[in-house]
């Protein structure tokens, strides 16, 4: 699809330097930084801004989202962390990184399994924006798996203990429906 929204997009140009940045965009979104990826240029040369800023956000779309490919999409914290972690993927590290920083490491309405065996649906960002894993979480099964009545106690992961360790930790993302549960039920 690059060669098609290349021809389309260009059909339709009016000599506009954002309809050039969007004809590029639709041709290189699926070419690595490293120039990897298809189409294959046809001589060395930087990935333009846009080009590389779509890549991330149709990588992410792709990997959350339900395709023909696809019945079961990822958890976005796990594609947020696999783009993060994995830089073969050939995403910009520092477009990453910004969409790490928009959504959180856990992005709201994330459902996580913590360390003390609670399951918290993730409300925000913590108070601590250097700790990019430790959101604000609403508490909705307690440590013996009982529901808890909605939208749940409002837990800030960044908060310590006197003893300057962190109360709760998040162990692992799972999935609401395993649960039972309606994620919109945790926001007022």
């Amino acid at each position: 699809h690059p060669w098609l929204g290349t021809l389309t997009l260009f059909q339709m140009r009016e000599g506009e330097d954002l309809a050039y940045r969007s004809i590029l965009a639709a041709h290189e979104h699926h070419m690595k930084v490293d120039l990897t990826g298809y189409p294959r240029p046809v001589r060395p040369r930087r990935l333009g801004f846009y080009s590389r800023l779509v890549a991330v956000a149709d990588g992410y779309d792709a990997a959350t989202t339900r395709r023909s490919y696809q019945d079961d999409p990822w958890e976005p914290a796990q594609v947020l962390r696999e783009m993060w972690l994995n830089p073969h993927r050939g995403y910009d590290p520092v477009l990453v990184k910004a969409l790490i920083n928009l959504l959180g490491m856990y992005p709201v309405g994330t459902a996580v399994i913590l360390d003390t065996f609670e399951v918290a649906i993730v409300a925000g960002p913590g108070t601590d924006n250097t700790q990019l894993h430790r959101p604000l979480v609403r508490i909705a099964l307690d440590a013996t798996g009982a529901r808890l009545p909605a939208p749940g106690e409002l837990v800030d992961l960044c908060q310590t203990t006197p003893a300057g360790e962190y109360g709760r930790t998040i162990v692992k993302v799972t999935s609401p429906d395993r649960y039972g549960l309606v994620v919109s039920d945790f926001f007022v």
